[in-house]
């Protein structure tokens, strides 16, 4: 039997999906503990990537959203003490969103659930395996148009990369 671009791509998803569902409930806790409806959660994870506050147009944008709707996210964040409005420095009139030390704690802490769980099943699998997921991730990364870091020079042991 010959594989073909389709089926293999139909095996990643496949697979994908099965690693993501099993994951979930792991990070599922730290998110229901937010208790955020999930634009809200999607707008803190925005504001959490971009590591700096955003205007309310660089968030519509990003959610693909109207800044009335942004206006809406933005106003039950700042109701439940995650988020909080600014004057932008450079231009008074803009708005700025930006994370509470509250939210950057939760979200610092999913974070960290989120990179234990990939490193327990990281540290399961066999050398080779993960040579060639890191290759197969860099390729899709790249595929993706994501400018990767630069590679460690961390010394592994025989069980890491």
């Amino acid at each position: 039997m010959t594989e073909t671009s389709d089926g293999l791509c139909s095996d990643i998803q496949a697979a994908i999906g099965a690693l993501v569902s099993q994951q979930r409930p792991g990070l599922s806790h730290e998110v229901v503990q937010l208790d955020v409806p999930i634009g809200q959660m999607k707008t803190l994870f925005i504001l959490w990537t971009a590591g700096k506050p955003q205007t309310m147009g660089q968030l519509a944008h990003a959610l693909g959203v109207s800044l009335g709707s942004v206006t809406g996210l933005i106003d039950g964040l700042v109701q439940r003490g995650l988020v909080r409005r600014e004057e932008d420095p450079g231009d008074r009139r803009q708005k700025l969103a930006r994370l509470t030390p509250t939210a950057a704690s939760r979200l610092r802490r999913m974070e960290h659930e989120r990179s234990l769980i990939a490193e327990r099943l990281l540290r399961r699998m066999p050398l080779d395996d993960l040579r060639a997921l890191r290759q197969g991730l860099v390729a899709l990364a790249t595929a993706a148009g994501a400018s990767l870091p630069a590679r460690s020079n961390t010394r592994h042991s025989p069980k890491e990369l």
